[in-house]
Order: structure tokens, then C-alpha cells, then sequence
């Protein structure tokens, strides 16, 4: 069966985790008219970080492998889907839950349908890639998958009368955009001004994003002037007219011609028997040129029409008060301007302090017989990583790794920042298998084990203490007792021992007056007696390399030397032994070589 089947299936379930997440519950399964066999999944919209996100996503998943192969062209198609498993998903940002109605679907039954729902507050923000993983089943044939889906979290945003910030709020450094929500489309009239806050401002209608490089409190000033509708005449204030009436107070009302002489104002009808002064509110619009007002009296006077009560030509340059003839009046003429005026803050946290990373008991250990210990600098605030990941639970800021590779630990302070320590690499060894020998009339013989290392070394013991020379996959048992033998990885350091007790046999091979199953050449060791060094030459050069080894007549190893490959001769230093007799042992992977040296200290 093709993967390609299952890779398409997999888009159906990006909602999921590899452990359950409840705390969204409640989903409600919304599908538009679908075929009964076919593929779809409803879309997943953005969020916001630190706004709240509640989502239902509703899905179908197919019974067969027809729609799928529809879609791809290659899948074969007619093949019945019998279930179908979501596994799990890795990626979702910080803050958002999940729960689906159910996470297996027996689709050879009919069920076909589900939802989940997503909520939380995000915390984080980015284009995230989540990677789903699922199982379906055809016929007898299982197979595991993933897929990835993309999840957008905007940036935070703060709204105000004036503006939009998007990343207001952060860590270490901050790009913020700014929008403007007094926008002048390209009318005239608009002039803006900005302060970020930072000693940097902006005379345009959009600014481009700004850098806060500091951690601090900005506060941002924004000021709009819309200056658009020009010179307005609110009012005229009549404080005398040029007429009378013979009983009462005239009946006066106010026309206004523009330049072209056409009238452009009436305040009829007129304000009855009139006391002055008498306010009559305009609110004409005032271009260039010269305005007329004409003030009458409504009444068939004794001129027999309205009465003329005086006019006078004013522009947008005309004083409060004008006088003409017996006419008196103050015209209010003002320049209407509105003004946004807003403010709030970008916030740059402190940056959370590098970590380091201390191992007080190294950064090897062997499985089984010591550990690695990793403490972070940090007493607090502190999650640990390996291969990208943080590590579920590894949350103090002691942590002991149980497997090789690359470990980090991430320092997030009280604001929320974070930053990371330098990888150090562990290395977690395994022990080889035990060394297990059998007795053969007292010659004990390794068994060799599989799966050792490609560098390894034997040593025999007496109890606690090494046996001089009883480097090889054998010993003579030259006494009873409890005698043991180690493997040791000399590229890890790692070992394990063997011991039994061991009887020796009278009827066995008599060790006190033969050799081992090696053959042992005599070593050539010049001066002899010495006192500080000795040359060791043996017959003919190494063909790999090997250790020479140094041992006191009581059996104990006094030092180690490399045995280099190629050569037939190397010197030993003896500074700081006793004078006495001394055991000298070369050892190479095809042969061995004993000899003895005399030291005397003259």
C-alpha cells in the first residue's frame, strides 16, 4: 500500500497531542452538504497572542481510498478504510488546549465525523507548523504517519482613538507597527505628529515600524489635526439695525449672499418684536471672497414691503464687530479643527541572563554504575532541551540525562524571557556484557561475549588486587580463591566484572610451573639493574598498539604506557620506586612479552 494514502489522510487530524489536553470540551460537529465518502476538514483561523481563542473545526474523513485517490491520481482506489487513529500532534503554541470528540474513528461502521475545539490565550507568537501523527487501517495493513499544518498567531495589539501597535510587548528587542486610525484617504486638511517615546518622532500619516533596542516603558504620543471644513460663520450677533417698527420691536430676520451674489443663508422666519442684542446662529461654510448680509424687518412697513434695516459686505479676514450706517453687529467666525490626541506604551523587558551549565561529576557516565548530573547557574526559571525539544517534567534546574546527545537549559525570568545556556554533549555509555569464564582443570577461560567493543582489555584478580601479566582471554589459577575478570571499553571507560570462587583441581594443570594458553616472549630490558628509566625491546615491531604495564612482585600495577604500532623498543621511566625487583609486561593484540628488571637506588 502507498504512504501517499496515508500522508493525505493525515490532514483530517491536525488537532491532537500526544497526551490529552483536556479543557476544551464541548466541540459541536458543523459540516456543509457532503458526499458520505469524501475528504474535508474545515480551516483552522489565526489567533492572537494574549487574546483569547475558542474554535470548533469540524471534519469528514473518507471510507474508502476513492475520494483519495481522486485527489492525489495515484492511490488505488475502491479500498475500504476500516479505522482510522489520531496519535498525536507536536507544535501547538503555549497557552492552547485541545480536545477532539473522540480520537478513534471506526469508519467501517459510518463514523466519518468529528470536531475539536481549541482554546486558551496564546502566549506565543508565530507561524507555527504542527505535526500531526495518525494511524489507519486497511485490510491487515497498519501504518503510522504525520502531517503538518500551519497555525498563525498574530502579534498582540492595542488599540486607541489615534492608533494600532502590534508587538507592543516583548523581550529583548522589538520591531512595533504602528497604524494609523485617522487616515485622510488623501484629502488636504491632515497633518500628524508622533513621539515614540524614545527620542525619535514622525511627522507622516504612516511610520514606518519602529525599534525599541532597550529594555524600558515608551510611551507613545500621537496628535491628529484634521483641519477640513475651513472658515465657518457660527453666528451673528445684531447689536443694532438701521429701522424701527411704529408699535413694537422690528420683526428681523438675516440673508447672506456669496461672492456671486447668490443668497446663500436665510434665517426666516423672522424673530418676532426683536430685543437686542439678538444672537442668530449660521454655521455657513466661509470661502474666498466677499460675503453680503442683508438685515430686514418682516413687515409691510410704510415703505410698503419689508423694511430695509442695513447691510454690509464681510470676508473670513472680517473683525469681530462691523458697523455700517445705523447697522452694528459682531460676526463669529472661526476655523473649525479636530484634534486625536492619544497615548500608550511599548514595553521591552529585561532580557533573562545566559545560563551556564555545571557537571560536577563529568559529562560520561556507564549505564548502570554512575550517572551525569547537569545543574543550571539558576535556581529557578529554568526548562531543559535535547534535539530541539524541551524535555517533558525536566523543569528544576538539576536534571540527570539517561541517554547520550546534546542537553541545554533554557532561563526564562519573571517577565517571560528566555535565553539558552551552551549545549554540552553527554555521553551515556553501556557496560560490556560480563566477562563469564569456565574452569578447565584450572585453566580459566573467558567466554566471549557478543556486542563487545571494538577496544577492549581484560585483567584478572586475586580478590581485590590485579594479577600481574593476567591480561589475556585466559588465566592459570595458581591458588584457590575468589577470582574475578574485567572487560574494560577503552574508548568509554566503561566495565564490568565476573567472579567466582575457585577451588583448584590436583588433577589439573599444575599453573606454579607452566604459563597461560599465550605464549610469552622474554623481553630484552637494558640497564639492568637501573635507576631512573629502562629501554624494553622485544622481537620484531607491533602490528597494532598495545600497553606496557608495571608491576611490584606483590602484584599491584604501578603505571601504564602506550605501545604505539610498528614499533620494538620504548622507554619506561622508574622515578620514585624502591629498589627491589619488578615485573615488566608488553601486551598487544598478537603478542605478549614478560620480563623482569632489578632497581637499586645508588
Amino acid at each position: 500500500m502507498r504512504s501517499t494514502i496515508y500522508t493525505l489522510f493525515c490532514g483530517l487530524f491536525f488537532i491532537s497531542a500526544l497526551n490529552a489536553q483536556i479543557g476544551c470540551p464541548g466541540c459541536a460537529t458543523k459540516l456543509p452538504t457532503l458526499a458520505t465518502d469524501t475528504v474535508y476538514i474545515g480551516k483552522l483561523p489565526d489567533g492572537e497572542a494574549g487574546k483569547a481563542y475558542n474554535q470548533d473545526v469540524s471534519f469528514r474523513m473518507p471510507k474508502s481510498t476513492t475520494p483519495v485517490a481522486a485527489i492525489d491520481g495515484v492511490t488505488p482506489p475502491g479500498l475500504p478504510i476500516s479505522k482510522i487513529e489520531i496519535l498525536g500532534v507536536e507544535g501547538l503554541p503555549e497557552g492552547l488546549k485541545w480536545q477532539p470528540n473522540k480520537t478513534t474513528f471506526d469508519t467501517g461502521a459510518g463514523e466519518t465525523d468529528g470536531c475539536v475545539k481549541i482554546c486558551g490565550i496564546p502566549t506565543e507568537t508565530d507561524s507555527f507548523v504542527l505535526k500531526v501523527r495518525i494511524k489507519a487501517s486497511i485490510f491487515i495493513i497498519q501504518q503510522e504517519t504525520s502531517f503538518p499544518m500551519r497555525l498563525y498567531i498574530a502579534p498582540k495589539k492595542k488599540i486607541t482613538d489615534g492608533f494600532t501597535m502590534t508587538g507592543y510587548e516583548g523581550c529583548d528587542e522589538l520591531l512595533v507597527n504602528f497604524t494609523n486610525n485617522v487616515p485622510s484617504n488623501g484629502q488636504p486638511g491632515y497633518s500628524y505628529q508622533w513621539n515614540f517615546g524614545d527620542s525619535t518622532t514622525f511627522s507622516g500619516e504612516n511610520p514606518p515600524p519602529h525599534p525599541y533596542r532597550k529594555p524600558g516603558k515608551y510611551p507613545v504620543r500621537y496628535r491628529a489635526l484634521v483641519d477640513t471644513v475651513g472658515p465657518v460663520l457660527e453666528s451673528i450677533t445684531l447689536l443694532n439695525v438701521d429701522c424701527t417698527d411704529l408699535f413694537n420691536g422690528p420683526d428681523i430676520y438675516c440673508i447672506i449672499k456669496n461672492p456671486a451674489g447668490t443668497k446663500v443663508f436665510d434665517s426666516s422666519p423672522a424673530a418676532t418684536n426683536a430685543v437686542f442684542p439678538l444672537k442668530i446662529a449660521v454655521n455657513l461654510p466661509v470661502g474666498l471672497g466677499n460675503y453680503t448680509i442683508i438685515v430686514a424687518d418682516d413687515d409691510a412697513g410704510i415703505k410698503g414691503s419689508d423694511d430695509d434695516c442695513g447691510s454690509m459686505p464681510f470676508n473670513t479676514l472680517s473683525g469681530d464687530t462691523l458697523t455700517a450706517g445705523g447697522l452694528k453687529l459682531i460676526l463669529k467666525i472661526r476655523r473649525p479643527i479636530d484634534t486625536v490626541i492619544s497615548m500608550d506604551t511599548v514595553t521591552v523587558f529585561p532580557p533573562a541572563e545566559k545560563p551556564t551549565i555545571i557537571d560536577p561529576m563529568g559529562l560520561n557516565a556507564c549505564i548502570g554504575v554512575d550517572s551525569v548530573t547537569l545543574i543550571a547557574s539558576y535556581p529557578t526559571g529554568i526548562t531543559w532541551w535535547s534535539r530541539g525539544k524541551a524535555i517533558p517534567g525536566a523543569v528544576t534546574n538539576r536534571y540527570r540525562p539517561l541517554s547520550s546527545g546534546y542537553y541545554r537549559a533554557l532561563h526564562t525570568n519573571a517577565f517571560g524571557c528566555a535565553t539558552f545556556s551552551d549545549s554540552v554533549k553527554v555521553g551515556i555509555n553501556p557496560v560490556p556484557l560480563n566477562p563469564v569464564y569456565q574452569n578447565d582443570k584450572n585453566i580459566l577461560k573467558i567466554q566471549n561475549p557478543p556486542g563487545l567493543p571494538p577496544a577492549f582489555v581484560y585483567q584478572w584478580f586475586l580478590g581485590n588486587n590485579p594479577i600481574a601479566g593476567a591480561t589475556g582471554t585466559s588465566y592459570c589459577a595458581r591458588q584457590s580463591g575468589n577470582i574475578g575478570v574485567t572487560v574494560k571499553n577503552t574508548a568509554t571507560g566503561c566495565s564490568s566484572f565476573y567472579a567466582t570462587s575457585v577451588q583448584l583441581d590436583p588433577n589439573g594443570v599444575n599453573c606454579t610451573i607452566g604459563t597461560d594458553d599465550l605464549a610469552i616472549q622474554s623481553l630484552l630490558i637494558f640497564p639492568n639493574p637501573a635507576t631512573e628509566v629502562i629501554q624494553v625491546r622485544w622481537n620484531g615491531p607491533t602490528s597494532g598498539e598495545g600497553q606496557a604495564r608495571l608491576w611490584d612482585v606483590a602484584g599491584r600495577l604501578l603505571s601504564t604506557h602506550t605501545v604505539y604500532s610498528g614499533t620494538d623498543l620504548m622507554t619506561i621511566p622508574l622515578y620514585g620506586l624502591s629498589a627491589g625487583i619488578y615485573l615488566v609486561e608488553i601486551q598487544t593484540s598478537d603478542f605478549r612479552g614478560m620480563g623482569r628488571v632489578v632497581i637499586r637506588n645508588d
